[in-house]
């Protein structure tokens, strides 16, 4: 974790004021921005964000022991309220994190992997640091802080004595990944795929594609990229790079190909790559990108074939990501992180492969951010529930009845499919609804919560069973 005298850090703060010269002597342990979970000897950078604003919670903090507070020099201040002996003043507060970050990861001096693309970071970055760190003493980001506020809170919780350390970019808008590159200046970056999503900022796919390739700015020719080469959007662009380059993909081109893939009767995915069977934990074929890039990780870095495979065996998924149990005799595969029109038909796809005794059912919420667009891509989940083979389904969201009279129009029974106005009118329905030998999906945008049906459903079928 980030510690020392502010002094040796002031330098990267761009610091314009600071209001007692003593300051710069205290010692500060650790780095918040939320005053909530402040702990005492922490900086506290007040960064302006959509719904709060942390120049409001400086006296809080400073009743939690803050060592001190990074302020933007244009703000004013109430001496009566705050203790203006505290404050660091800077131009911009959120520049001034990253700039701390970028000063912190440069001292620990780690090799630097980072992994980007509309799915699959997370899963991604989690294979690649299962696979490292039997080796090396490896740090990654927290969950998926993958933005600027995100990726420089995770790199003040890296050790001193990383040796590699993975984190994964994410955007929304043009220039974000830009930023992140010039805070981490990644050694080896990973590019998963590129599909529709925050199309309401991006417009087009084809900007998605650029703003992703914002990774591989500024990187000089001993670094390496990790491209798939399946994805066209990709594939059309790496060469403008002159860099070392590990493509992963299904072409006899590429530098990553397994010998052989195979789903198994639960639906997880097996492959077989340098003479190694290696059965993936996590259900659905779509996570094959994700573990070839990893792969590449790991032999850039110098990993053998077999802690490869021990690595990706040993691979824990993570929550609400196509995590699949049994809730009496009802299987539940919950993928309801998130949700954008390409992982939406790679969860379709990999119920549709996986063995059910009785009904299919989905219950599905909206998928965000789509813009223009919004409206058909709903309609095209429609037509994709008749196409995996599911019987019935919930609907839930603004697009809800789009994607009820797609399906219908497909030939899906309208007796089947059924519109909610909230989340937690389903539970109920899904209580009565749901049988011996039945399966559950549950897949829509983070912001819907879907996974508070899991919670109730763990109540009320765990009563009934």
């Amino acid at each position: 974790m980030i510690a020392g005298k502010l002094s040796s850090y002031i330098d990267s703060l761009a610091a314009s004021v600071v209001a007692e010269p003593s300051l710069l002597q205290r010692q500060f342990s650790g780095v918040s921005i939320d005053s909530r979970t402040i702990r005492k000897g922490n900086l506290f950078f007040c960064v302006v964000g959509e719904h709060h604003d942390g120049h409001d919670f400086i006296a809080e903090a400073q009743a939690k022991g803050a060592a001190a507070i990074v302020v933007e020099k244009a703000h004013e201040f109430d001496a009566d309220k705050v203790a203006i002996t505290d404050l660091i003043r800077v131009p911009d507060t959120l520049t001034a994190l990253g700039n701390l970050a970028q000063e912190y990861l440069k001292q620990i001096n780690p090799r630097k992997v980072a992994v980007t693309g509309t799915n699959g970071k997370t899963t991604c970055k989690n294979m690649i640091t299962a696979i490292l760190r039997p080796r090396y003493r490896t740090c990654t980001t927290c969950g998926n802080f993958n933005n600027l506020y995100g990726v420089p809170l995770s790199i003040f919780q890296f050790d001193h004595d990383c040796e590699v350390a993975v984190l994964e970019f994410g955007m929304s808008t043009a220039g974000e990944i830009s930023r992140l590159v010039e805070i981490v200046d990644p050694d080896i970056r990973v590019i998963l795929n590129v599909g529709p999503a925050h199309l309401e900022t991006m417009k087009t796919v084809d900007a998605i594609a650029e703003a992703k390739f914002e990774i591989l700015q500024h990187a000089r020719e001993s670094d390496w990229a990790v491209l798939n080469d399946d994805d066209p959007h990709i594939r059309s662009r790496r060469h403008r790079y002159k860099m070392n380059q590990s493509t992963f993909g299904s072409s006899s081109e590429c530098r990553i190909r397994p010998q052989e893939v195979f789903t198994n009767g639960s639906g997880r995915t097996h492959l077989v790559y340098r003479q190694q069977d290696i059965r993936l934990p996590i259900i659905g074929r779509h996570h094959l990108p994700n573990c070839l890039a990893a792969i590449a990780v790991a032999e850039i870095v110098g990993i053998e074939p077999s802690l490869i495979k021990a690595g990706l065996e040993n691979y824990q998924p993570e929550e609400y990501r196509m995590a699949t149990f049994l809730v009496g005799d009802v299987t539940i595969v919950n993928d309801a992180y998130n949700a954008n029109p390409v992982s939406m038909a790679a969860a379709f796809e990999a119920v549709a492969a996986m063995p059910v005794e009785g009904k299919r059912v989905a219950l599905l919420g909206d998928m965000l951010e789509l813009g223009d667009a919004a409206a058909d891509y709903h309609a095209q989940v429609g037509r994709q529930l008749v196409a995996a083979g599911f019987t019935q389904a919930l609907l839930v969201g603004e697009f809800a009845q789009v994607v009820r009279d797609a399906a219908i129009e497909a030939g899906f029974s309208a007796n089947g499919i059924e519109v909610f106005t909230e989340v937690s009118e389903t539970v109920e329905r899904l209580h009565t609804l749901l049988q011996s030998g039945d399966l559950l999906l549950l897949k829509a945008s983070r912001a819907l919560q879907l996974e508070k049906v899991e919670i109730a459903l763990r109540a009320t079928l765990g009563r009934r069973s």
